[in-house]
């Protein structure tokens, strides 16, 4: 029996990594650019015209302003005070200088006190737009918390002071309708900033002279009773003689007895030195440190001596007598020789005795005065420190005296010349706003560039599939074909009388939207042509001959393409079935014309029998239909039955192709059951309507199912969104003339 299942072959794709629900790439190409705007085409447009409207409104609605512009010179290092100025900018200025005070500067600038000065000075309270806030309360000389608010708001508004850069020039710019208005109010923050200024350094030197007025009596008795208490002190530890360089006394006497002792150690080692030669004995030495004395006379007659008796031993002989009387008249001399050695001695002894005593009395001297001038070294110190004070004091008091007598000079001679008006404000010649160029020009891009933003964002919400790329990338599957977009509600008639007569006749035999019949030469039709030759060249030694169509959810379009695929294969004189296997909400007798008391779940039931075998259309004796007939309790059971396995192999031998209109899979389990026993499987998806997690799921079920997927068809295409789309001016065989305007295709999109 054959009744086997056609395998087709077909080439096994691997599923893209997209296939897990991610896009292939999620850079912005500029094709991708070119889509979105496209698609969101009307949120664009909705935007650029809110803006353009908002734009508009501002520009020929809203109340011209009138800007008046003032400019001031703040040249804060320059000296403004004689004399105290000097203590008063201290104090109050700081580095006059810095750009941290001219920012200062131009915030008193905007103060409120400044405002409200402005506002008292020009009566604005009655001028408008200020008046506006009295719509409710009047002003009667006192404003309440919400007043004020009010109005330092509605002048703040308006105001604008800025420093302009590499300079110490403050632009002043106030906008009000009246130009008059702008102008006097600018004038009058520069007159009410000078004011302030020169009032507060004239109270800041007024405060100055008070608080040196305060002081000075105190610091008087401060001055008396300091130098009081250091004449006292002079007094009591006796710091007599004290010179300017801070020496005294003592210090003068502790220099006498330190040179003292100087001369005393350097005479003691000259003592010293002769007492340590006399005890060598030596009458040389002796006779060199002491050549007046009597040991030089006896050293010469002793030398004399013995020359004499040399020369007597050497003529006579060492017995003859004389030579006995000259040794006895050495040795008498050299007797007195030893003699004045010992004296010498005893002379040098007492000497240097005498030079150390003289010595140590001096240091003890030293050490006593050394006391006495540390002791006086304190006081000194001390005192120094309340002279120190005294003077201090002293010369505070008369410095502050001074400038207590120029305060009253300086606070006459106030001014502020360190501000300089370098151009007052004069009436504007125009308004500066609203510009409508301008304003129109902001609003255009504004509403561009918003509706571009809109864009994008709505784009990143969508996960909806719109291409037959973004189909591929979400399944891993490859397009079979797209379906374009058409609305038969916007089909015009024209042509001949006997075209519109056969357009008539085909309308009144099947529903409107079988393009490939009532419009055979559209390019709607040659859409579901392409799909057909999709099919047959997915087996090319086996054409498939059961054939499957479903989707993820209804009113993707399902049954309008099974029944145009089933008309397309009926012009190939192939026997070919359409059965409508959705038993639930099949709609093919709609599409056909024709009688649902009979179909396939009476079939399946044995309650008919070949009755329900249909040719709905004369032209195309060849195509059969088999509707759903009735609802059944249980079409599941019924898809899943041994009579469903029995018709299919039934219909394999008796016809070409048997295309199954079937009820989505995410919906019920219907389809699952049919799968398996299908040649070829394919998945619509429709524009802007499935998901990409519902493409995803479906594709899934599926292939769990052992299902043979060929692909998937998007159905409700924007063809301008097809990447191939601008190929269609050189191949559209001229199937636009006369079908494509009457589907909602114009010239501009061919």
């Amino acid at each position: 029996m054959q009744g086997q299942a056609i395998t087709p072959h077909r080439q096994e794709l691997p599923l893209a990594p997209a296939a897990s629900g991610v896009l292939e790439h999620s850079v912005l190409t500029p094709g991708d650019v070119r889509k979105i705007i496209i698609k969101r085409k009307w949120v664009i447009l909705v935007c650029l015209l809110l803006g353009v409207l908002v734009a508009s409104y501002f520009a020929f609605l809203s109340v011209p302003q009138y800007e008046a512009s003032a400019q001031m010179d703040i040249d804060l290092g320059r000296s403004t005070n004689i004399g105290i100025s000097d203590l008063v900018e201290q104090n109050l200025a700081g580095e006059d200088a810095s750009s941290e005070r001219l920012q200062t500067e131009v915030a008193i600038m905007r103060s409120n006190t400044v405002a409200l000065d402005v506002i008292n000075t020009l009566d604005l309270y009655h001028k408008k737009p200020f008046s506006d806030i009295f719509k409710t309360s009047p002003y009667n000389g006192h404003l309440t918390p919400g007043q004020r608010s009010g109005l330092l708001g509605t002048f703040s508004g308006y105001l604008k002071i800025m420093l302009i850069p590499g300079t110490n020039l403050v632009d002043i710019r106030y906008r009000n309708p009246d130009p008059k208005v702008a102008t006097a109010i600018t004038n009058a923050i520069v007159d009410a900033y000078m004011e302030r200024d020169l009032r507060a350094r004239f109270e800041g030197t007024n405060r100055v002279s008070n608080w040196l007025s305060g002081q000075l009596s105190t610091l008087k008795k401060q001055v008396e009773d300091s130098q009081q208490q250091a004449a006292k002190y002079q007094r009591e530890n006796n710091l007599i003689g004290l010179s300017p360089e801070g020496q005294t006394l003592v210090t003068d006497n502790l220099q006498t007895v330190n040179q003292q002792l100087a001369e005393a150690q350097a005479d003691r080692i000259v003592k010293e030195a002769r007492f340590r030669m006399a005890q060598t004995r030596n009458p040389e030495l002796l006779v060199s440190v002491a050549p007046g004395t009597t040991l030089t006379a006896l050293r010469q007659q002793q030398s004399e001596l013995m020359v004499q008796d040399a020369q007597l031993k050497s003529k006579y002989g060492s017995d003859w007598p004389k030579i006995k009387e000259a040794e006895k008249q050495l040795a008498s001399v050299q007797a007195s020789i030893d003699s004045e050695i010992n004296n010498l001695t005893n002379r040098f002894e007492e000497e240097y005795n005498a030079s150390v005593k003289t010595e140590n009395l001096l240091r003890d001297r030293l050490e006593q005065i050394k006391q006495e001038a540390y002791r006086a070294n304190e006081s000194v110190a001390e005192f120094e420190i309340l002279k120190h004070g005294a003077d201090s004091a002293s010369d505070l008091y008369d410095a502050l005296q001074t400038k207590l007598k120029e305060a009253g000079i300086t606070a006459g001679l106030m001014n502020s010349n360190n501000i300089d008006v370098v151009d007052r404000a004069s009436e504007p010649a125009r308004p500066v706003s609203p510009r409508k160029k301008r304003d129109l020009a902001f609003g255009l891009l504004g509403g561009l560039l918003l509706g571009i933003i809109s864009a994008l964002f709505l784009e990143s919400l969508d996960d909806t599939i719109r291409t037959s790329d973004d189909a591929e990338a979400i399944s891993g599957l490859p397009a079979l074909a797209v379906i374009p977009h058409f609305d038969v509600l916007k089909k015009i008639g024209g042509g001949s009388a006997e075209q519109m007569a056969l357009d008539k006749e085909r309308g009144s035999k099947v529903s409107a939207d079988l393009i490939s019949y009532t419009e055979p030469q559209s390019i709607i039709a040659e859409a579901f042509r392409t799909l057909r030759s999709s099919l047959l060249l997915s087996a090319v030694d086996r054409e498939p001959r059961l054939i499957l169509l479903t989707s993820s959810f209804a009113a993707e379009g399902k049954s309008t393409c099974a029944a145009n695929l089933a008309i397309s294969f009926a012009r190939r004189s192939a026997r070919v079935l359409l059965v409508d296997s959705d038993l639930r909400k099949g709609t093919q007798h709609l599409k056909f014309k024709t009688s649902n008391r009979a179909g396939l779940s009476t079939l399946l039931s044995r309650e008919s029998g070949n009755e329900v075998y249909e040719q709905p259309i004369p032209d195309l004796p060849n195509l059969t239909v088999v509707t759903r007939g009735p609802i059944a309790p249980n079409p599941g059971e019924m898809l899943a039955s041994r009579s469903m396995e029995d018709l299919l192999l039934q219909w394999r031998l008796e016809y070409d192709h048997v295309i199954l209109d079937t009820s989505p899979v995410l919906a019920v389990s219907d389809t699952l059951s049919l799968a398996p026993h299908m040649d070829a499987v394919f998945i619509l998806v429709r524009s802007g309507i499935t998901r990409k997690k519902a493409l995803s799921r479906v594709r899934d079920q599926l292939l769990r199912a052992n299902a043979r997927l060929l692909g998937t068809v998007v159905n409700d295409v924007d063809l301008r969104l097809e990447n191939y789309y601008t190929y269609s001016k050189r191949y559209d065989y001229d199937y636009n003339k006369g079908y494509g305007a009457g589907y909602g295709v114009t010239d501009a999109e061919k």
